[in-house]
């Protein structure tokens, strides 16, 4: 146990002794502080021009919309020719129009349960965030014509009905706590933030990119031969401890990080799925490197699996395609187990399996 302890240290020793490493390590805290303020803030990524509004219910919502959507940037127009200008020039990836008569058509909806269009939506090509930024506008103006709905329904019931009580009953069940809440593991919140979904996918890239740095240092190390001492049955289990320390200190990190981001869940859960792909990562970037077995072809590998990870798991959207080659990659089981105890146990299966691969390739790669 003296010599693992005196080993750990001694492979720290020389890690943080390089200024880089450092350096990387603690630029991630205040990035996810930034990832954390930003989420509160507009996020400017997708942008909606709104022309002014006279009418008192288009006032209220274009109101609400700048006050409680922050994931969403809004333009406030004098007119519509400006907000459709703005659109033509790529300064807007969408134009609200609300019609200046909003309030009576509303009531009227609600009396004779014609539908009238109240706002006019100027886009180009649909997208994902486009669609996304409607269902934010449809929950905003649902309310309105729910409560007209059942105004008109009960004032043809019950007359001299006044309008306070009505709005009374109304509000009173009508508050009630949220229809869908985001529950994961150990945790329930309902406040999500569309702007903080990505960090832990990203994080956890950032560990995967720590193995392959570890894995290119002692890459270097071998073609100098500094551990040609070593005995060959000790020697995989010598390389998996030394690529493992880098992606230990990277992982206390990143604990840190997603606690500061707001986004840490159950402590079992989450120290157990790094454990896990801290672990995986290391024997799946050592498999790499031993089929490979070039550096220059390894170290050309690493950025297009990366891309490939960006695309094929849950960093940025689900994609329920190519399910073959996402459960390849560490990080598909990680994201995944933080939020399901039967992906948890499949990773864990998994990383026996790389760890089980990387004695035969090693064994192989002996020879």
């Amino acid at each position: 146990m003296n010599k693992i302890v005196t080993w750990f240290l001694l492979m720290q020793k020389r890690y943080l002794k390089k200024p880089g490493f450092i350096i990387i390590l603690l630029l991630i805290i205040p990035i996810s502080f930034f990832y954390k303020f930003s989420s509160s803030q507009n996020s400017g990524f997708f942008t909606v021009a709104i022309p002014k509004n006279n009418d008192a219910i288009a006032e209220k919502i274009i109101s609400d919309l700048q006050k409680n959507t922050p994931s969403l940037k809004f333009i406030i127009c004098e007119n519509q020719l400006e907000a459709e200008n703005l659109l033509s020039e790529k300064k807007a990836n969408a134009a609200w129009i609300f019609d200046s008569h909003m309030e009576e058509k509303i009531q009227k909806m609600g009396t004779d349960g014609i539908i009238r269009p109240v706002v006019k939506i100027i886009q180009g090509e649909d997208s994902v965030l486009l669609a996304f930024s409607r269902e934010i506008l449809y929950s905003k103006i649902y309310p309105y014509f729910s409560y007209s709905a059942y105004s008109s329904y009960v004032k043809q019931r019950i007359s001299n009905v006044k309008d306070s009580e009505l709005r009374f009953q109304y509000e009173r069940f009508s508050s009630v706590p949220d229809l869908f809440t985001i529950q994961s593991a150990g945790q329930s919140d309902s406040s999500f933030s569309f702007m903080l979904s990505p960090l832990r996918g990203m994080l956890s890239l950032w560990i995967f990119l720590s193995a392959f740095a570890a894995c290119l240092y002692f890459m270097q190390d071998k073609l100098s031969g500094t551990f040609t001492w070593l005995k060959n049955r000790r020697r995989f289990s010598f390389y998996f401890f030394m690529n493992i320390i880098p992606v230990f200190d990277a992982s206390v990190i990143m604990i840190f990080a997603l606690y500061f981001a707001g986004i840490f869940q159950n402590i079992f859960i989450e120290i157990s799925s790094l454990i896990l792909l801290s672990a995986s990562s290391v024997l799946f970037i050592s498999l790499l490197r031993m089929i490979t077995k070039s550096r220059q072809i390894f170290a050309g590998i690493i950025p297009l699996l990366i891309l490939v990870m960006l695309v094929l798991c849950p960093i940025f959207l689900k994609v329920n395609s190519f399910r073959a080659l996402q459960f390849l990659f560490p990080i598909f089981y990680y994201l995944n187990s933080i939020y399901s105890a039967y992906y948890l146990f499949l990773f864990l299966v998994y990383t026996f399996i790389l760890f089980l691969l990387n004695l035969i390739a090693e064994r192989l790669y002996l020879l």
